[in-house]
Formats: structure tokens, sequence, C-alpha cells
């Protein structure tokens, strides 16, 4: 029974988890919609600057990044709360354990996403290039891939953690503990990544058409771009 109740409560706190993550990783879903609403009034095609039209994905790349900065800072909030409120309430020393390693996470993925907000301003003021900013965008996509696969380790750490407490006797509690936050860690930061990544993946085709799409006009050098 004991047990029943052990890996109930590491399911529970395993499915809240996911299900925090799916919620708050898709407001970037949100964010396009909002995108999309807010730009019906412009023509479905129109002439503008090739600069303009770099500029623009370019700012769309740091705010989906702020906006995904934002959700793994409310993350990492919640598991300091949830974290500090568990290790001093839990009764059993492997939910102490849980729920440290849960406030810890919290601790780094909330300075992670701190330092990185505030970079935003910073970034938006940089004038970049087509190729400066082609580069950071594919640098992009490349962090979060890293990361996912990074993700999958803490998983498989987790995983190693738990069955090693299986076999020992020399305080099972710690590793059980430990392991069973880093696997729901890794896992919650598996999809952020993965929405995180998708995010911006979705943006390749309209990169790739900028230089396809330059005309020359009396003006000079400038594009025909079709906003959708």
């Amino acid at each position: 029974m004991k047990n029943g109740t052990i890996q109930f409560r590491f399911l529970f706190h395993l499915s809240i988890a996911l299900f925090i993550s799916l919620i708050a990783v898709n407001l970037k879903y949100l964010f396009f919609i909002g995108l999309f609403f807010s730009g019906m009034h412009i023509a479905h095609a129109q002439e503008i600057s090739f600069k303009d039209t770099v500029e623009a994905y370019n700012s769309k790349r740091i705010k989906i990044n702020a906006t995904g900065m934002k959700v793994l800072c409310s993350w990492g909030i919640a598991n300091i709360a949830d974290g500090g409120i568990g290790y001093f309430t839990a009764k059993q020393d492997e939910w102490k354990y849980f729920h440290e390693m849960n406030a810890l996470w919290g601790v780094v993925n909330t300075g992670i996403a701190v330092f990185s907000l505030g970079t935003v301003r910073k970034e938006m003021a940089l004038k970049l290039n087509y190729d400066q900013s082609y580069d950071r965008y594919k640098a992009t996509k490349k962090l979060y891939l890293i990361n996912a696969g990074l993700d999958v380790v803490y998983m498989a750490t987790g995983l190693g953690l738990l069955k090693y407490g299986e076999n020992t006797k020399n305080n099972p509690a710690i590793f059980n503990g430990f392991g069973k936050s880093i696997v729901m860690q890794g896992a919650a930061l598996f999809i952020f990544d993965n929405f995180m990544y998708s995010a911006h993946a979705r943006y390749n085709y309209r990169w790739f058409r900028i230089m396809d799409e330059i005309t020359l006009g009396a003006n000079g050098i400038g594009i025909r771009h079709s906003f959708k």
C-alpha cells in the first residue's frame, strides 16, 4: 500500500507538471493568433523594404523567445514555491528530497529565464543585417534542439537514480526522491523545448523566401512580400 501511494503521488505530480507545461507553452499560440488578427488590416501583398522584412522576422524571433522565457520563469517560480512548501510539510524523506530537487530546478530555471529576459531590450536595439539575423535565427533553433537532447539525458539520469534506489539499502530515499524529480523536470523541459523549436521553425519558409522576393524598383532594392 505504501509503494502504491508513493507511485500514485509521483504520477500525480508528473501529470500536473506536464499539464501545466502544455498549457503554458501553448501561450505562444495565443501570441501568434494575436499577431494574425492585428495584421488583418495589412494588404495581402505590398511593397516593403528588404531591411524592414528582416527586422520584422528578427523581432518575431526575439518576441517568441521572450514569451518562452516568461513561461519558463513562471514554471521555475511555481517549482520554488511548491518545492519549498512540500519540503517542510512532507512526512517521508523520499518526498522531502523530491520537493528539494524541484525547488533547486526552479531556482536554476528562474535564473536562466530572468537573465534571458534582461537581454531582450539590448537584442531588440541591435541593428543586424540579413546574414546576422538569419544566423541568430538558426542558432536559436539549434539551441532548443540541443536542450531537447539534454532533456532526454536528464530523464535517463532520473530513471537511473530510481533504478539504483530500488537496489540499494544506503539511503534509497534520496535516490528515489531526486530521481522522480529529475524525470519530471526533464519531461516538462522536453515538452517546452520542442514547442519552442516548433514555434521558431514555422518561420523557415519565410526566411527562405526573402531572397527570392527581391525586386528592383525606382527607389532601390525592395521586396514584395505577402504576410500570411
